[in-house]
Parts: C-alpha cells; sequence; structure tokens
C-alpha cells in the first residue's frame, strides 16, 4: 500500500468531482407565465442537457427528450444496472410493476410510429448522454450534420409525445 503525504496529494491537481468534463451553466426557468428563476446545469458541452437545457427557446425539444430518457429509466432499460423484471426489491409484488408497464408500451408505441434509426439516436443523445460528435463518429457523419440530424429527430419525438403541435403546410402553387 502506497502513501502519500498531504503536501503531495495537495500539489496533484486533481479534476473536480463528477463525470469527466463536465461544466457548470446559469439557465432561466420559467416558473409563471411572468417568472423565471434561475437554475444552474452540469453536463458535459455537446450533450442533450448542455445543448437544449441551456436555451428556453427550445423548451419543447428538452422536455421532449427529458420525457423520452425518463420513459427508459422508467421501463429500467436505460441501464444495465436497473432493476430486473422479477421483482428484486423484495417486497410483496411479483413480477413488473404497472408503472413500469405503461413505459415499456409507450416506449414501443414511441419506436414503432418513430422509427429504429430515430430511436437508436434519440437513446444514445437523451438516456446515455452522448454529444453529436460521439454520435457522429458511430455513424460515419459530420458534426454539424449530425447536430441537424438530432434536433429534427427531437422535433419527431416532440411531436409524437404532444409538446410540439403539427402543423400542415398547403403550399398552394
Amino acid at each position: 500500500m502506497v502513501t502519500y503525504s498531504k503536501k503531495l496529494r495537495a500539489s496533484a491537481k486533481l479534476p473536480p468531482a463528477g463525470f469527466e468534463g463536465a461544466k457548470e451553466a446559469a439557465a432561466d426557468v420559467r416558473v409563471t407565465g411572468r417568472r423565471k428563476t434561475k437554475r444552474t446545469i452540469r453536463a458535459r458541452p455537446g450533450t442533450f442537457e448542455w445543448v437544449f437545457g441551456r436555451r428556453t427557446a427550445d423548451i419543447a425539444l428538452f422536455h421532449a427528450g427529458s420525457h423520452f430518457a425518463r420513459l427508459w429509466e422508467i421501463a429500467g432499460t436505460a441501464d444495465a444496472r436497473s432493476p430486473n423484471y422479477e421483482g428484486a426489491s423484495g417486497g410483496s409484488q411479483r413480477g413488473i410493476s404497472d408503472r413500469r408497464c405503461e413505459a415499456l408500451s409507450e416506449l414501443n408505441a414511441s419506436v414503432k410510429k418513430l422509427g429504429e434509426p430515430i430511436t437508436q439516436r434519440l437513446t444514445h443523445y437523451c438516456v446515455h448522454g452522448k454529444t453529436a460528435a460521439e454520435i457522429a463518429s458511430m455513424y460515419g457523419a459530420g458534426d454539424r450534420e449530425m447536430a441537424l440530424v438530432l434536433k429534427q429527430d427531437l422535433r419527431d419525438c416532440a411531436r409524437y409525445f404532444r409538446f410540439l403541435s403539427v402543423h400542415v403546410v398547403d403550399k398552394k402553387s
């Protein structure tokens, strides 16, 4: 076992706690129709939370992506560390809870409606916290191209979950 002196530990520049590359930013949150409050966001630059959590212009896209991520967490499919389906909580309930079943059925319906490629990109972006550049390298695309694709995927997600209304524009020639 190696022990270090306090002076040596103090001289070592350790990164701040949290996941690597995280930064903090201030964002305004609308509490009522007229009142706003400040909140602090901590995320890696380029991730979903960083791009859409700091802006008020794309608030519908932020809520749609957050709702999508929450569904994955409730369904227990967001992470390998999620609880299994056997009800290992030790409670009297056996099997899958009603809330988890509802989340799974809502996710299945969204995958059928949005399609697998959109769902995979949104899962990487909103659930797993990957940056647009990381997703672009996975698909062999450019960073800026992928950012535009992800924004359109979020628009489709927001329309599906009814955070945005669908406007049909009839172009007359």
